[in-house]
């Protein structure tokens, strides 16, 4: 049975809005190993639209800059949780269709590695209360801003979790990893 693995930037305060904006002085060789290997142990992505759309804009270019990392992200297939996007999609994507929290539930059950999800926090918020994330791989930003949208949203309900590992980066950036508990 695969594992969904949701693998978020958050700030201190909660929230995970455009992280492009403020996580990259924090970026470093060790998240990005950290990174890598959360990565290299997936077969697929798990995609929101928005997530979807601004990752197919960006990573096809990047495979010069980024290596094997963009390479791994490029060919990966990528499962994605839209109402309004039609198939057929672009960037090795795949549409889910009908209850989306139902399709997770079916590819959960199917062999292979896990099933990684890349920020898409309405697609977070929408599996959180089904109980169908595995794993939650927090990385918190040594930094507040605020505003946006926060990672947990109203109506998720109560869930218990287990914190499994815990590191700090050299930029300060803790890498945190939990469980259902």
């Amino acid at each position: 049975m695969r594992k969904v693995v949701a693998v978020e930037y958050v700030t201190v305060d909660g929230v995970m809005t455009d992280p492009g904006g403020w996580s990259g002085p924090y970026f470093d060789d060790e998240l990005a190993q950290h990174q890598s290997e959360q990565l290299l142990a997936s077969d697929a992505l798990l995609l929101g639209r928005v997530t979807f759309e601004g990752f197919a804009d960006a990573w096809p270019s990047m495979e010069e800059t980024e290596g094997d990392f963009a390479v791994r992200m490029n060919t990966l297939p990528k499962f994605v949780a839209s109402t309004t996007l039609r198939e057929p999609l672009v960037w090795n994507g795949v549409l889910l269709k009908g209850d989306f929290a139902d399709e997770v539930a079916k590819l959960k059950a199917q062999p292979g590695g896990d099933l990684l999800v890349y920020g898409s926090g309405q697609l977070v918020n929408t599996l959180h209360p089904h109980g169908l994330i595995d794993e939650y791989h927090l990385m918190v930003f040594p930094v507040t801003l605020g505003t946006g949208e926060h990672l947990f949203r109203n109506g998720g309900g109560k869930r218990d979790l287990k914190l499994s590992e815990a590191k700090v980066t050299g930029s300060g950036v803790a890498v945190l990893t939990y469980r259902p508990a």
